[in-house]
């Protein structure tokens, strides 16, 4: 007996026994394994959801052990609705906050790709929330491709000026000691999400449904964005050591005392100092900037980035 479900693109077989996924809207599940690119996510991991659809639908006896797949954190943390979320994140107590930035995989060019994948964990200080900027101990820039950033299509090289990117952009401001902490937390907090997001992925969700998704599973959402990219909100004490936490629990989470991770160089931290002239070079900021408009006419830059400061980086090179 096939049975369709036709609110998340599966068709499911009952035997006896349970049901089990054949199909979704995308082509065979069974054949819809993972490419040797970007995120860890397994072939397992995309099948495991379809069963999980199949079994919380079917209502047997293995619906537990769905809902414990898609939805395991729920009991645990309780997510605010992120349609009603500002633009700016508020930390609260805690020393830095901001956003895990997502990839469903369903975006226009570098952001179009075979399973979902991680951009970037960004502090979100100046217009876009009130985290401090806290320089790592070691500003070194990154030497190797680290496991989430893998990706064979891209080629190591722009995986790995893609990564410079993140750091001089977003890592400047993290708190952390130094460029391999930054990524290996980022590979860390990413991997729960992506797990999710791959079985949204195969049951044809589409980006509000896999955020909801996101949130039912205890990783809370702060906002989508474009290019089908969802956000989850976090949060750093003086540790530099970053926590997924929904915007309300920040003061708790990560509000607590520690070792500073890095000395300020004045009172108020602040970012890279804008270069004497107005103009944009790779792996530096460029001047500051709220808007492209900022940035029109400087030489070398392209457009006002999410730190606040003109790049040399087209926004359509960007992909995690």
């Amino acid at each position: 007996l096939l049975k369709p479900l036709p609110a998340h693109g599966l068709v499911c077989q009952q035997d006896s026994t349970a049901m089990t996924p054949l199909a979704s809207g995308r082509g065979t599940l069974r054949s819809w394994g993972r490419p040797a690119a970007i995120a860890a996510v397994s072939t397992a991991a995309v099948a495991g959801a379809a069963v999980a659809l199949c079994s919380w639908r079917s209502g047997d006896g293995r619906g537990a052990a769905a809902r414990r797949f898609l939805g395991e954190a729920q009991a645990q943390a309780s997510c605010s609705a992120w349609q009603s979320h500002g633009k700016s994140i508020d930390c609260g107590s805690a020393n830095l906050c901001g956003v895990l930035t997502v990839e469903t995989g369903q975006g226009s060019g570098y952001y179009h790709h075979a399973t979902p994948a991680v951009h970037g964990l960004w502090p979100e200080t100046g217009s876009y929330g009130t985290s401090k900027c806290v320089p790592p101990q070691n500003t070194a820039n990154p030497t190797t491709v680290y496991s989430c950033y893998k990706d064979e299509s891209g080629g190591e090289s722009h995986q790995l000026d893609f990564e410079t990117h993140e750091w001089t952009t977003h890592g400047s401001c993290s708190g952390v000691r130094d460029v391999t902490d930054f990524f290996d937390q980022i590979c860390s907090l990413s991997a729960g999400p992506l797990k999710v997001m791959a079985g949204a992925r195969a049951a044809g969700l589409d980006l509000v449904d896999t955020a909801d998704q996101l949130q039912r599973s205890g990783y809370c959402v702060f906002n989508t964005m474009d290019q089908f990219q969802v956000s989850l909100s976090a949060c750093a004490g003086l540790d530099g050591k970053w926590k997924l936490a929904d915007v309300s629990d920040f003061s708790t989470v990560c509000g607590g005392s520690g070792p500073s991770p890095a000395p300020s160089p004045s009172p108020s931290p602040s970012p890279t100092p804008t270069p004497s002239t107005a103009k944009c070079v790779k792996s530096q900021h460029g001047p500051p900037c709220t808007s492209d408009k900022d940035c029109a006419g400087l030489e070398d830059c392209v457009r006002c980035a999410h730190s606040g400061f003109c790049t040399d980086v087209p926004a359509s090179w960007l992909r995690g």
